[in-house]
């Protein structure tokens, strides 16, 4: 399992490229905490540049957590929060770095580099590029 990033999820959703055929060709592989999911919702005005209904976007955003991303509900990684608040600045992050506390996994797929800093998790959680994860899970053709 490879947690994605609320950055991964928008990459997914906006571009046709890399991302989402990474995530497309390995539907049980990624996992998300529901907060990720609540702050794409709620930068909605941000980045739909296509200017969906609200409805329809659900129903994108619904149809990425049933067959792409399986989402883990606070009640898994919540009780890690304060120790994950601990290895960032930035409290958005919290439930991301707390579910990578709370299951196994093979690390954090993230943009955000200044957040997510190797040597701020150590050995305990593993900070993945897009190159790393292309090696861990190759392209199909």
């Amino acid at each position: 399992m490879i947690i994605i990033d609320t950055n991964v999820l928008l990459a997914f959703l906006l571009t046709n490229g890399i991302t989402r055929r990474i995530i497309a060709g390995n539907p049980d592989v990624f996992i998300s905490p529901e907060y990720c999911f609540e702050e794409l919702w709620e930068h909605r005005d941000r980045w739909n540049k296509n200017k969906l209904q609200d409805s329809e976007l659900l129903e994108v955003v619904s149809d990425v957590k049933r067959l792409f991303v399986m989402t883990i509900s606070p009640e898994v990684y919540n009780p890690y929060i304060p120790e994950a608040g601990k290895l960032t600045d930035d409290k958005d992050d919290s439930p991301i770095i707390a579910l990578a506390l709370s299951v196994d996994n093979e690390g954090i797929w993230t943009y955000n580099t200044k957040h997510f800093r190797q040597e701020i998790f150590g050995e305990r959680i593993r900070v993945l590029s897009t190159k790393d994860v292309i090696k861990l899970y190759p392209l199909k053709e």
